[in-house]
């Protein structure tokens, strides 16, 4: 006897009513976890990493002329005030500066990018380039995101390109609201966790809210850490490292590029501790005799130093649009 039903009597499954709940679903609960997270505060906001920092690279490219391009450590990104500066010069400022690293690397390759004729300032922060202990505190990882921009296909910049935009615009794609960050502080006080004290811009300008953090611990944080990461180059070491400025050094001047050796301001026990390990008769005088570029110390223009924040070592956020003004008139005093 044959059965009464058959699978051509079977009703199909209603896909189309299925991916639609999925998809409805999908929607509400992102939708509803980005409201938290903006609600909370938690972004959107960038992430300095080498993906924001090899975007800006590409950037200056389309200014390679015009553009005055900023090489340091982080004293440079909470400094300056991208937007302030190139009103004041009328020129596209370019944020190429990273937090903890050597900006030698990237001094290199913009010495032989022939796409660049623009402006260097370069950043002399003491601890990360004139110490022997670089190593140890990851000065590579600026030469690692130099290698990264150079062997960058163009789909790796499309799908970077897309990532970023849309960590500009969802908060939960924000660094603060990591899941590896908010599911802890939920477990541990039953709430959200409060924005963290650095905020990262589009311009990869760093700001830090110093209400956050102690100014007595703050302090003595950076104190600590040049105590235990501060070797000073000896004489011969010094001397292969000043070699090697002079070489990219002229190798710039040589494609008519301007480059001013900047040392920005430090105060209290930082500022004692620089004067001890990498004194200015020694080190400054000896880049400023050897290298063909305009410098500007500091030690020079007291005027710098009103902006200081509690940890002795970074420009205070609050006043990085002042401070800007500020060395924006001393770069144009010394021929910008």
């Amino acid at each position: 006897m044959t059965s009464s039903t058959s699978s051509s009597d079977s009703v199909p499954p209603p896909w189309r009513k299925v991916w639609a709940l999925a998809l409805v679903l999908t929607m509400v609960v992102v939708g509803g976890w980005e409201w938290l997270m903006r609600d909370a505060g938690l972004g959107p906001e960038y992430a300095d990493n080498r993906s924001l920092w090899t975007s800006t690279r590409h950037r200056l490219n389309q200014h390679g002329d015009d553009a005055i391009a900023l090489l340091g450590a982080s004293r440079l990104q909470y400094a300056v005030d991208v937007e302030t500066m190139s009103e004041a010069f009328d020129r596209p400022v370019i944020q190429l500066a990273v937090e903890g690293t050597s900006a030698l690397a990237l001094l290199e390759n913009l010495a032989v990018d022939p796409r660049f004729h623009g402006t260097v300032i370069y950043s002399v922060a003491p601890a990360f380039t004139l110490n022997s202990a670089l190593p140890r505190i990851v000065a590579g990882k600026q030469r690692e995101w130099v290698q990264h921009y150079l062997n960058q296909s163009r789909s790796r910049r499309m799908e970077q390109a897309l990532r970023l935009y849309l960590q500009g615009k969802l908060a939960f794609r924000s660094p603060d609201a990591k899941l590896t960050r908010v599911i802890p502080a939920i477990a541990e006080t039953g709430k959200l966790p409060d924005r963290d004290q650095k905020t990262t811009f589009a311009s990869r300008v760093l700001h830090k809210d110093y209400s956050k953090v102690s100014a007595e611990v703050d302090e003595l944080g950076m104190v600590q850490f040049y105590l235990e990461n501060t070797v000073p180059y000896s004489q011969p070491e010094f001397d292969v490292v000043l070699n090697y400025m002079d070489t990219l050094v002229r190798m710039l001047r040589a494609k008519g590029v301007d480059i001013f050796v900047l040392q920005l301001p430090s105060s209290a026990e930082v500022y004692m501790l620089e004067s001890v390990f990498f004194p200015r008769e020694r080190f400054w005088a000896a880049m400023e005799q050897r290298l063909d570029a305009t410098f500007i110390h500091a030690d020079d223009y007291p005027e710098m130093a009103a902006f200081m924040s509690e940890d002795g070592s970074h420009i205070d956020s609050k006043y990085i649009v002042e401070f800007t003004k500020v060395l924006a008139g001393v770069l144009r005093d010394n021929s910008i």
